[in-house]
This record gives structure tokens, sequence and C-alpha cells, in this order.
């Protein structure tokens, strides 16, 4: 299975995770961004930016895995 195919929660615009539920009042932390913060998976970025957060540290994590597996 191709992980990057299957949508999760924090991709998914309409998950409740992203609801306005937790936007936090203020504006998203990265610069000249002003959409509003907050997701159920961090009260700082918005959405967009949150999504590509994660994305960021999932890579890391599988190449971290990957390099893991080349030393055994």
């Amino acid at each position: 299975m191709n992980r990057k195919s299957k949508l999760v929660a924090f991709k998914d615009p309409d998950d409740k995770g992203n609801s306005p539920k937790y936007h936090t009042g203020a504006t998203c932390i990265v610069a000249e961004c002003n959409d509003p913060a907050g997701t159920y998976w961090s009260p700082y970025w918005c959405f967009c930016h949150n999504v590509i957060r994660i994305d960021k540290i999932n890579d890391q994590l599988t190449n971290m895995i990957e390099k893991l597996k080349e030393k055994r």
C-alpha cells in the first residue's frame, strides 16, 4: 500500500480535527499567513501549514527508519 495515496485525517479539510472548534483566535505563526491557527494537531499553524509541517516530520521519520534498516 502506498502511504502517500491514503488521505489521513490531518490532510482532510473536512475532518473534525480541522474544524473551527480548534481555532485558537490567533493567526498562523507562519510569516505573512493570516489564516486562523489551530487544528487538533497543533494550536499554532493553520490547516495548510500544519499539513506541510506534519508531512515534513513524516518524511524525516521515514528516512530515519530506512537508514536504520540499511544498517542491519
